[in-house]
């Protein structure tokens, strides 16, 4: 970001630097409202829990985009356009509306340019999604207004019997339709593979090392029930989807399957491959612009799947299936919007906490822990 007297210069790019732009905006304007949209549209068409896009302020000058675009119409009205060539989502256009909404994680700049307002469409997640973790920010039914319902999300867990699994099968699938998987329950073949231990398990880390010399199936939790899942702030993952937090559950390969029955091809439907550093690939839907796997020659048998293309039938986090870890933001250190993240891990943390003696306590000295939405029918308007 370049700041004048009057105005800032907001730069933006996505990971491969092929797609590139600016716009200028009033200082005053500073910093700039942005939303987390929790539709089911959203979800699929990014592969995220939600999405973040920018406002422009009415006096926003000389918006430039250049470079491979392609662009997505998810309704009669909006277009959702992202980098064709690493998958980066750029920017939201709903024809009824002035400008363009920019994602947020392609800035060049964060701390005091953008703030979270609002959590919007929040029902569509059936659990509260990622508002439970990020509590504190106002919770609409639908779009964020003074005729919109607000919601009071309540803080409690899910019960038992919403996180037991409806099915051995879970579907996974981007927006379009193009990209579409079934993931079976850990088996035992699950566990006959080798991995290093991933950034999000640094805090359990004595030796100083992620490098898994004991060789413990970390992939694996809930006495081999569920698969391990956690979020990531990532300089890489930011770029390549376009926004601040990306959701990842850690899958065997041999637990992902393509709609008949064959094993994953990484060329199968509209699937694109990224290669986001030496050794290391992407793939994103083509067509719709989707996140949906991240795999390394490393370990080439243990693969990322965003979270946000699940299909669990309790809802977005997908609960009856994994386990989400909670001590740690994945490379929290590389986030941009640091303050978006902080609050993210806090917010991990208390509501990891519930259920446990001090989450408990906390609980009944009436402060808020965790702020884990209940299912959206029990999500009540706010009088």
């Amino acid at each position: 970001m370049v700041e004048g007297n009057t105005t800032a210069l907001l730069r933006f790019a996505c990971a491969c630097q092929k797609v590139n732009g600016s716009v200028t905006v009033p200082t005053s304007t500073l910093p700039l409202p942005f939303e987390f949209c929790h539709c089911s549209i959203c979800r699929h068409q990014s592969g995220l829990l939600c999405v973040s896009y920018l406002k422009l302020p009415e006096d926003a000058k000389d918006l430039k985009f250049e470079g491979p675009l392609t662009g997505y119409k998810s309704s009669d009205t909006v277009t959702r356009t992202f980098c064709n060539y690493c998958g980066a989502n750029i920017y939201f256009r709903d024809s009824t509306k002035p400008r363009p909404d920019i994602s947020t994680g392609i800035l060049d700049k964060a701390d005091g340019v953008i703030e979270l307002r609002h959590h919007i469409f929040v029902p569509d997640t059936r659990d509260g999604g990622l508002t439970a973790w990020i509590p504190d920010i106002p919770a609409w039914k639908g779009f964020s207004s003074r005729q919109g319902e607000q919601l009071k999300i309540s803080p409690q867990k899910q019960t038992k019997a919403s996180k037991e699994k409806s099915s051995e099968v879970l579907q996974a699938h981007c927006q379009c339709g193009g990209v579409q998987s079934k993931i079976t329950s850990p088996n035992e073949g699950s566990k006959s593979l080798f991995s290093a231990r991933a950034d999000l398990l640094l805090v359990d880390v004595t030796d100083g090392t992620l490098d898994n010399k004991d060789n413990v199936k970390w992939w694996l939790c809930a006495n081999d029930t569920k698969y391990l899942a956690g979020t990531c702030a990532c300089r890489s993952c930011r770029l390549t989807s376009g926004f601040d937090i990306q959701m990842w559950t850690f899958i065997p390969k041999a637990n992902i399957l393509q709609v008949n029955g064959e094993p994953l091809d990484f060329n199968m439907g509209s699937l694109k491959q990224y290669n986001s550093s030496e050794g290391t690939y992407r793939e994103f839907c083509s067509t719709c612009g989707a996140t949906v796997f991240w795999h390394n020659e490393s370990r080439p048998k243990l693969i990322d799947v965003s979270v946000g293309l699940l299909d669990a039938a309790e809802g977005a986090r997908a609960e009856s299936w994994l386990e989400w870890r909670t001590e740690r933001v994945s490379f929290e250190e590389e986030a941009q919007n640091k303050a978006l993240i902080d609050s993210l891990h806090a917010g991990l943390r208390r509501w990891g906490s519930i259920g446990s003696p001090a989450g408990a306590k906390e609980h009944d000295q009436g402060r808020e822990v965790g702020g884990e939405s209940a299912p959206a029918e029990n999500m009540k308007q706010v009088a």
